[in-house]
């Protein structure tokens, strides 16, 4: 088993300081290390033999947590979370049911909460969020328009008494 340990610290020295680092990094930073890139530096310690798949694996977890890559990261995530919190205040203007906007402000939570935690979102995600800004954005104009309308409503209805009581 040590002459596996070796060869793996031979020919993966450099992705085995990276990971190193990584995890520290996570540490520090949120109190615990990502599983996945744990179980990787474990594997490439243990002695495991390590596939092409894994290799692939270990090497997009160093590229992802690349100084540049984090900073591009951190500038997405300064850009899109605001605009998430933006949706998660404009449901509280809708006239959905209250279950249903908790439920959606908590789906939206989610969101934010992962934006800040692991800085992406899948396309799904996105896509999700933008359908519930463009629901909350429908209905909210759809309550103006009532309110309008019923505003036109009630100052008619105000000048017509208003006439028949002789002023």
């Amino acid at each position: 088993m040590d002459k596996y340990i070796e060869k793996n610290k031979k020919e993966f020295g450099v992705q085995i300081i990276e990971l190193k680092k990584i995890i520290e990094r996570q540490v520090i930073d949120t109190g615990s290390s990502d599983e996945f890139t744990s179980n990787m530096y474990v594997a490439l310690m243990s002695g495991r033999k390590i596939t092409p798949k894994m290799e692939s694996a270990i090497d997009k977890i160093i590229k992802v947590n690349s100084p540049d890559e984090m900073l591009k990261r951190e500038e997405w995530v300064n850009k899109v979370v605001p605009k998430l919190m933006m949706v998660e205040g404009l449901i509280d203007d809708t006239s959905w049911t209250d279950d249903y906007k908790v439920n959606t402000k908590r789906f939206v939570s989610s969101l934010i909460k992962q934006a800040r935690y692991r800085k992406t979102l899948s396309k799904k995600q996105m896509d999700a969020v933008t359908k519930v800004y463009l629901r909350t954005k429908k209905n909210i104009k759809k309550n103006e328009k009532k309110t309008w309308l019923y505003h036109i409503l009630f100052v008619s209805l105000d000048v017509i008494k208003r006439r028949k009581n002789g002023f």
